[in-house]
């Protein structure tokens, strides 16, 4: 069976900040593995500021969304920065666009 390419990518660089990579459509099978990068970008790489990048993101799974912003409530109780970048065509419906 072939090895199905995530659409969540953990980025870190020691010149950027970490950046968490969503690209095309993020389903329920996807959840999980969302939820743990972006606790790994909190967690593993504190205090520097976290990148949500949702671009490219074509759908989100509500789980998925959910675990958007609980990372963001905990970050900003933890006073990490986190910066939300959406594309014309925003997979959230307009949830995340405050954050931006």
């Amino acid at each position: 069976m072939p090895h199905e390419r995530s659409p969540v990518t953990l980025l870190h660089e020691a010149s950027c900040p970490v950046a968490v990579s969503f690209h095309g459509e993020i389903d329920a099978s996807w959840a999980a593995e969302a939820q743990h990068s972006l606790v790994a970008a909190l967690v593993h790489h504190r205090p520097d500021p976290i990148v949500i990048d949702l671009r490219a993101a074509t759908r989100l799974d509500p789980r998925v969304v959910g675990a958007i912003l609980a990372t963001i409530d905990a970050a900003d109780d933890l006073d990490v920065p986190v910066r939300v970048l959406l594309g014309a065509a925003d997979p959230t419906g307009g949830l995340l666009a405050a954050t931006v």
